[in-house]
């Protein structure tokens, strides 16, 4: 699939499928062409090239109002002169179901969402995690065969985003409607999603488990955006890739080879084999992450609190075999091109 709103081309080839009644969160940089392709699906935009299908159905030409989708945007967009309840059924005044039971059906997802007995109250006072949860009803109120959730927390206060994921997942493994789910954070694409697929510069570059993602990247690009930023390259001789610090083990074959290392595997050790010095140490409240150097090779560490180095100190660190991960040899981003989208 691809999309070029105004001529720039966002969307360089997309190729997913989620599974009936499934959960994908769908993570990336901003800029990556997330809310594009939920765009696309929903109809709201057109695009170049590739199909959208939903149950072996083709979407593709359908307007918004005839595609068996709901979606939830960042901001609620409610409509003012109505009350909560008005505002979960207008799809059902536009589709021309009765007053009585317009409202009895939204009374009921009003309590599903937390806020029974609120549905004659106007939303121009309530939270904006209230709207949010009112929008989420007006989503739910078609039953829609999928929901496209566009980052549901940003308009939501942060001690209230909890409540609202919880919210979201109850539901959604309660009705077991297919779901994806947008975001920019990976914590919360970790937590939300069954998958997870990782958009950058409009492709999906993995898809795969959270525990893959985050432990197990593909790419270099994939593993820094998870977190990851101790990437080396060089040779593999005799399990060891040497560096100007020291030797790092590497697992697998000998020859050219790109590992990650993750930070939490990295410990001082007054035998390690790796001499470093310290160029920053700072306290993130639960760790303390340390960056070391050694000429042009840089790694970071977080590392318990105590013993606290401190920065110009000369250090001996030690690297857990575990910790080491080595990307594919045929690591390179698609190419782009037609892509099929199958809710």
């Amino acid at each position: 699939m691809g999309a070029s709103p105004g001529g720039a081309v966002v969307l360089r080839g997309v190729d997913l499928e989620i599974p009936t009644g499934g959960r994908l969160a769908l993570v990336g940089p901003s800029g990556a062409g997330k809310t594009t392709l939920l765009r696309v699906i929903a109809g709201l935009e057109p695009s170049a090239t590739g199909r959208v299908e939903a149950g072996g159905r083709p979407l593709d030409g359908l307007p918004p109002h005839r595609r068996p989708i709901a979606m939830v945007f960042q901001e609620p967009r409610l409509l003012p002169n109505l009350d909560a309840a008005e505002n979960v059924a207008f799809a059902l005044r536009a589709a021309g179901v009765g007053r009585r039971e317009r409202r009895a059906r939204a009374d009921a997802l009003l309590a599903e969402v937390g806020l029974d007995g609120l549905g004659r109250r106007g939303v121009r006072g309530m939270s904006g995690g209230e709207q949010q949860r009112i929008a989420l009803a007006r989503a739910l109120c078609p039953d829609p065969g999928l929901l496209l959730l566009d980052e549901p927390m940003a308009s939501v206060d942060p001690d209230r985003r909890e409540g609202l994921r919880r919210l979201i997942l109850r539901l959604q493994a309660e009705r077991r409607v297919t779901t994806l789910i947008v975001t920019h954070d990976r914590d919360e694409a970790a937590e939300m999603g069954e998958a997870i697929a990782l958009m950058i510069e409009g492709r999906v570059v993995q898809c795969d488990t959270p525990r893959n993602l985050f432990l197990r990247p593909q790419t270099p690009a994939a593993a820094r955006f998870f977190g990851t930023r101790n990437i080396l390259g060089g040779e593999v001789v005799d399990g060891v890739l040497a560096t100007e610090a020291g030797p790092v083990p590497a697992p697998g074959p000998d020859g050219p080879a790109r590992l990650a290392i993750r930070a939490e595997g990295i410990v001082l050790d007054p035998e390690g084999p790796l001499e470093m010095t310290v160029r920053e140490a700072v306290f993130t409240g639960s760790v303390l992450r340390v960056r070391l150097a050694r000429g042009d090779m840089r790694l970071e560490a977080r590392l318990p609190p105590d013993p606290s180095p401190s920065p110009g100190d000369a250090v001996r660190v030690a690297v857990a075999p575990g910790a080491v991960w080595r990307f594919p040899d045929d690591d390179a981003v698609p190419a782009p091109g037609p892509g099929v989208l199958h809710p």
